[in-house]
């Protein structure tokens, strides 16, 4: 008993490098990297906008309004109870001429500008009757701001009309064409371009993942089955028999 036992372990043992030949799954202790790239294209478009003015000039005589600085005038009316008294102030003017005015008055009063000096009054002496169009009029004021252009050249009367009272004439930037010697620029013509501008940015991010690496084992069909396991009986009987034929002898 003790024999066949000895001769059982004897050819496990022998066959023990055969069974290490079965399929495993061995882990090789090694990682696989992957690396994956990632791109973001940005763009972005601009327009930027160019305004081109051309000048010209003129040479020779140029007409401008020079200032008319009207000295201020001061009319003072002492008339009787009822009736009023009337003052006429003259201007001579040019054609183009802008008179720009400020009259007041203590007591309200009337302002007329007439092209002539020649009018009628009414029976109190407080309205003109004659000519029957004034250029301006303003009844019963205190306080008036007389703005008018002149359509031609000559001489036109301010007429003023009130009972006893103190009126002011101020000027407040009368003007009159005057005719120098001047350079005028103007602007000819305008033009306006457009450009475009395109900015394309590219951003780049690498990302890096390790896997575990193994080795998977090749399937083995059942025939190859057998024929592994009849391979390994015939080699342990075989052993067997050699074991026993050296003890016989």
């Amino acid at each position: 008993m003790e024999h066949k036992r000895s001769s059982l372990f004897m050819a496990m043992l022998l066959l023990a490098p055969l069974t290490a030949t079965l399929p495993v799954m061995t882990n090789l202790n090694q990682s696989l990297t992957t690396t994956y790239t990632v791109s973001e294209e940005n763009t972005v478009t601009s327009t930027s906008a160019i305004i081109q003015t051309y000048y010209g000039s003129t040479t020779g005589m140029a007409l401008i309004q020079a200032p008319i600085n009207l000295p201020p005038e001061v009319v003072g009316f002492a008339a009787p109870k009822g009736k009023c008294s009337q003052y006429t102030y003259p201007v001579s003017v040019k054609s183009g001429t802008i008179l720009n005015v400020e009259i007041t008055s203590t007591y309200p009063a009337n302002v007329y500008l007439l092209p002539s000096y020649t009018y009628q009054t009414s029976s109190d002496g407080c309205e003109i009757t004659l000519p029957a169009e004034a250029l301006v009029f303003q009844a019963n004021f205190t306080t008036y701001t007389l703005r008018w252009t002149a359509p031609e050249t000559g001489v036109f009367y301010i007429i003023l009309t009130g009972p006893t009272t103190v009126i002011l004439l101020t000027d407040q930037g009368s003007s009159q064409p005057v005719s120098e010697p001047e350079n005028i620029t103007y602007a000819s013509s305008t033009s306006t371009s457009f450009q475009d501008y395109l900015f394309t940015t590219t951003a780049t991010y690498l990302t890096e993942s390790a896997h575990p690496l193994y080795l998977q084992p090749q399937s083995i069909s059942g025939l190859e089955i057998l024929g592994l396991l009849g391979l390994i009986a015939c080699t342990g009987a075989m052993v067997v028999a050699l074991i026993r034929k050296r003890k016989t002898a």
